[in-house]
């Protein structure tokens, strides 16, 4: 996955965080779904082997943000990662 990839699917996902619930505590479930939907609405499509490498790529760069706090605060730190990707 590049990094323009990376970076507009960390910002669809942080979009996806605070749309709904903001203030619920993140859970590792939720981070996998919102950065599932945010990859399959980057490519259009669910059943490619890319999008499943995609997913995969999503997350393990998403490996060393403490999933702590609310949806919503995980979000920022999201979108402050989005912004490190793409300097």
């Amino acid at each position: 996955m590049d990094t323009a990839t990376l970076d507009i699917v960390l910002r669809a996902t942080a979009d996806r965080l605070t749309a709904m619930n903001p203030d619920t505590t993140i859970s590792a479930g939720a981070l996998h779904s919102e950065v599932q939907l945010s990859v399959w609405g980057h490519h259009g499509i669910y059943n490619d082997a890319a999008v499943g490498r995609d997913i995969t790529a999503v997350l393990t760069a998403l490996a060393d943000i403490p999933l702590t706090g609310t949806r919503g605060a995980y979000a920022e730190q999201l979108r402050e990662q989005a912004g490190a990707v793409s300097r």
